[in-house]
């Protein structure tokens, strides 16, 4: 992908994921309505989520020719997780969040992960569209959550890792 790079996070990028985060919800999250239009995180809130997301996990985010955090994702090596994937809309269909899913997999499977699952809200058409077409099915498994006082249910999706 043209002048994309992918790197492991780094405390410093914190302001940056919570900007990615933040654009977003706001292209993609309309379902949860005005939750959507505002930051959902304080810069502090950003530090401490960056930090605990970091090790043992694994975080990586996918920067530009100048270094600017356009995309990351997160897994947990540990269980097979993926339980982030975010990309800025500015920089979306230029192929960004499936090289960020391809590293998540590589990831995983260096891990010893033969499967992955992540988490999906109900109402998130694109995502699922997504990783549908990366090969993630649905298991039955839905999980109810809070999410700033909306309740939101949770697709689960699963992916057998070959060694692609």
């Amino acid at each position: 992908m043209k002048g994309i790079t992918l790197r492991r996070a780094a405390a410093e990028d914190a302001a940056a994921i919570g900007a990615v985060f933040d654009a977003a919800v706001r292209a993609a999250w309309s379902y949860l309505g005005e939750l959507s239009a505002k930051p959902m995180f304080a810069p502090r809130d950003w530090d401490q989520l960056v930090a605990e997301h970091m090790a043992p996990n694994v975080f990586l985010v996918a920067v530009d020719e100048t270094e600017n955090v356009v995309g990351y994702t997160a897994v947990h090596p540990k269980d097979g997780e993926m339980f982030l994937l975010f990309v800025h809309p500015g920089h979306a269909r230029r192929g960004i969040g499936r090289t960020l899913l391809a590293a998540a997999h590589d990831a995983l499977r260096a891990a010893g992960c033969r499967e992955t699952y992540l988490f999906v809200h109900e109402q998130n058409e694109r995502a699922i569209a997504v990783y549908t077409a990366a090969g993630y099915r649905p298991d039955g498994s839905v999980r109810e959550s809070d999410f700033r006082g909306t309740r939101l249910r949770e697709l689960r999706l699963v992916k057998r890792l070959s060694h692609e």
